[in-house]
């Protein structure tokens, strides 16, 4: 069988300090999203836009899997071989200044900019790609809403 786990991150608001975004899971959408500043347009990456821990990682489609995060010390969703990005994770906070280049997620939005401080949806996604890449490969493809 060659299915695979997908998930999206469309990209719905870019802001001077911030990205919004809804993350969709195998089609179906599942949390919203908070990164760091989009630096680049698609297809036009270099690693001469990047600020370090203040930049969005560039938009494709990039393998993910659950794994052992040193930072947060606990298992955590990966986004892996995103070109002059390491350790790269996708879990909970308020705003972009959770990020480091992370992906930040949250069932729910406060304001604005802002999502409520909430582990839930950083955890039913951790759980969902743990049991999916037993199985199969998972993948997260990042794009701006159409």
């Amino acid at each position: 069988m060659n299915k695979t786990f997908e998930i999206k991150l469309e990209r719905t608001l870019k802001a001077k300090n911030y990205t919004e975004g809804k993350l969709y899971v195998n089609g179906v959408f599942f949390c919203h999203t908070i990164e760091d500043v989009v630096r680049a347009k698609a297809g036009f990456w270099s690693k001469l836009v990047k600020v370090y821990a203040q930049t969005a990682i560039p938009y494709g489609r990039y393998p993910v899997l659950v794994t052992w995060s040193n930072r947060f010390k606990r298992m955590l969703t990966g986004v892996f071989a995103v070109p002059d990005f390491e350790g790269i994770r996708i879990h909970s906070g308020t705003s972009e200044l959770s990020s480091a280049g992370c992906i930040i997620v949250s069932y729910k939005k406060s304001i604005t900019g802002r999502l409520v401080l909430d582990a839930a949806a950083m955890n039913d996604l951790c759980n969902m790609v743990t049991e999916a890449q037993k199985e199969m490969k998972c993948y997260i493809t990042i794009v701006d809403k159409v």
